[in-house]
């Protein structure tokens, strides 16, 4: 994989590609952004573009330093996850034991540690003292969905890097070229939320049956039946999964637009969820234009929560609240 087969961020790969032309990438990098818009790809690319034996701002993909690098075999690369959910100290000494070290076989030592919000207070203090006075031969990149919960200590050694979430329009695109039909493909692209990683893994069965029970809940909003009851048992299991949770908050603002373009008169081949047509003509008698807006406002609230990471219970708590304000309107 190289730069031009990262999909999207395009801003921040040229950053990248002049700093390599330049040989002058920092030591110390931080990759920030959402979950699944390939950071750790980029930091996969950096890392073979530093290493390259024929290009020196971008992968080649065809010497043997970027295969092996590839297939996670050359040693001056060096991958870090968190063990049940934390990063402790020990990673933290083996990095910085290791990037004293002179390369093995290639020009650079590279570190990509991912989830680096997850780093124990003693990992991170562990890692200070490296990137206080980092070698010249080593580089060590942070990924991060949550640059707020990484000690400011570190952030202020590092090179910043915010990554933005994929456009809807070229995940459609990708999908469409990977042979999704249209219909599914505008689906998918809407509800990952950028995320092309997860767009790629979604199945659309689990999909359609999440839509099934989507429906039900806006059914029970705009006839103002079993409301309390029917958000409760709907979010029981969902409640601690911010994923699910997205997705059920994606797919009812789904609803809501088309339910816009239905009273509008607009051309329905606008519809995200075109194979609901007939639902839609039937239900429009219950929903005003005004309670339409309304409940994609509340919607977007909430998934605006959901990306500053506030507590998905609270939101679903606010959500119902704001739905029980708006619905007699």
């Amino acid at each position: 994989m190289a730069f031009k087969d990262v999909l999207g961020n395009e801003r921040a790969k040229k950053i990248l590609k002049i700093a390599l032309y330049r040989n002058r990438i920092p030591n110390s990098m931080l990759f920030c952004g959402p979950k699944g818009i390939g950071k750790k790809d980029v930091a996969m690319v950096v890392a073979k573009a530093m290493n390259c034996l024929n290009e020196n701002d971008d992968a080649c993909e065809t010497c043997m330093n970027c295969r092996a690098i590839s297939g996670g075999k050359f040693p001056d690369v060096l991958e870090m996850q968190p063990e049940n959910n934390v990063i402790k100290i020990d990673h933290m000494r083996l990095l910085k034991q290791t990037a004293y070290l002179r390369p093995m076989i290639g020009k650079k030592r590279v570190f990509i540690v991912e989830d680096a919000e997850k780093m124990t207070e003693e990992a991170s203090n562990s890692l200070l003292k490296v990137l206080e006075e980092p070698p010249f031969f080593s580089h060590i990149i942070l990924l991060t969905s949550c640059p707020h919960m990484i000690l400011s200590t570190i952030t202020s050694r590092c090179q910043v890097l915010t990554f933005s979430p994929i456009s809807k329009e070229a995940i459609q695109e990708c999908l469409i070229n990977r042979g999704y039909e249209r219909e599914k493909a505008q689906l998918i692209s809407l509800i990952v939320r950028g995320n092309y990683k997860q767009a790629l893994d979604v199945d659309w069965e689990d999909i359609r049956a999440k839509r099934k029970n989507v429906w039900q809940l806006l059914l029970c909003l705009l006839k103002k039946e079993n409301v309390a009851l029917y958000f409760q048992s709907f979010f029981a299991s969902r409640r601690q999964l911010k994923e699910e949770l997205e997705q059920t908050l994606e797919i009812l603002s789904s609803f809501c637009r088309d339910l816009l373009v239905i009273k509008e008169k607009g051309d329905i081949r606008y519809l995200i969820n075109m194979d609901y047509l007939d639902e839609f003509q039937k239900i429009e008698r219950f929903i005003t234009r005004e309670q339409a807006l309304d409940y994609n406002y509340i919607i977007d609230e909430a998934l605006d929560g959901l990306r500053k990471n506030l507590n998905p219970n609270v939101l679903v708590n606010a959500l119902f609240s704001n739905f029980m304000e708006f619905r007699n309107v």
